[in-house]
């Protein structure tokens, strides 16, 4: 009779998630959590900062609530992994919009959901956004915003939400089956600047791996990159087939993954420039330049190479941090 009553409140726990603390699990085992605020003692001001309307704004959902606008409280909500498939690993997910609106399913729930399948605990950061008074279109936004915000500029106060957003998960890795030194940050379009931004703090504050798909610091100037290894020793041949493996610097920014579509006329330019500075540098990051897909090609599934995007990054990311 016990047993049955336990699988009965089992049972209307997963059925009627809202009652009495219940959290919702979906047939793969995922947990989707409540959202936490990123600052629970209170956001940030954010005094001087151009992205702030001269009116009050409400936060609210447009696009069929595809998206979200007037983001002024962050929140973080986790999507956990089913305890016996959990592999220790984190990622915080940055969706993109431009820094005027969030993507949030198609560049956030639904990525999140994919990876907490898979044994990794996912985290969707909803980040502060440049406001929109009430009444002015999308359209009528993003001009204002490209003629009087500049690069990145718009993206700061989301950099310091994804930065302690880190911080949240880190404090809560054992409680979450976490392991401290497996957590990662993935970001799309404007998310990729914000993923960007985070390695770029103190070391222990950085992500253990970064992912930029469609997206990579948009600030002018760019943040300065350091350079991967130490200098070699004098003497050593120039020729690099003759030199010995490169020693890492000690302030070397942590392993990154790049996506993006060729036919991406959004940050195609800008994009692969980035890699090129990380290569002058040093780095060896992993590149993908997909032959289709165009800008934000998300968790859509186009019958092209750029939706295989998630499983290359897991791999990746497995690869990379077993090689620590």
């Amino acid at each position: 009779m016990k047993f049955l009553v336990a699988l009965f409140a089992l049972l209307f726990a997963v059925m009627h998630p809202s009652v009495a603390g219940a959290e919702p699990v979906s047939s793969t085992g995922v947990r989707e959590l409540a959202p936490v605020p990123v600052w629970p003692d209170g956001v940030p001001s954010m005094a001087g900062w151009p992205g702030l309307t001269n009116v009050p704004v409400t936060e609210e959902l447009r696009e069929n609530g595809e998206q979200v606008w007037n983001v002024t409280v962050p929140t973080l909500q986790p999507f956990l992994p089913d305890p016996n498939k959990a592999n220790g690993m984190a990622v915080v997910i940055a969706p993109g919009g431009g820094f005027r609106l969030l993507a949030i399913h198609h560049e956030g729930t639904r990525v999140a959901r994919w990876f907490a399948a898979r044994g990794v605990a996912a985290f969707v950061l909803k980040y502060r956004l440049i406001q929109t008074p009430p009444g002015e279109s999308n359209e009528q936004m993003r001009q204002r915003v490209q003629q009087t915000l500049a690069p990145g500029i718009g993206g700061e106060p989301g950099v310091a939400d994804a930065k302690e957003s880190l911080r949240i998960v880190r404090a809560n890795a054992r409680r979450w089956q976490i392991s401290p030194a497996k957590i990662g940050v993935v970001g799309f379009s404007a998310g990729g600047h914000i993923a960007a931004m985070t390695m770029f703090g103190p070391l222990a504050e950085r992500p253990a791996f970064a992912g930029m798909i469609y997206g990579m610091p948009f600030s002018d100037p760019a943040p300065e990159i350091p350079a991967a290894n130490l200098p070699y020793p004098e003497g050593t041949p120039s020729e690099p087939w003759l030199q010995p493996p490169a020693t890492p610097a000690p302030d070397r920014l942590p392993p990154m993954f790049l996506a993006m579509a060729q036919d991406d006329l959004a940050v195609g330019i800008g994009f692969r420039a980035f890699y090129d500075k990380l290569f002058a540098a040093g780095y060896r990051p992993e590149m993908h330049l997909y032959g289709k897909g165009e800008h934000a090609f998300g968790m859509a599934k186009s019958d092209i190479t750029a939706d295989l995007w998630p499983e290359q990054f897991l791999s990746w990311a497995e690869m990379v941090l077993a090689e620590d």
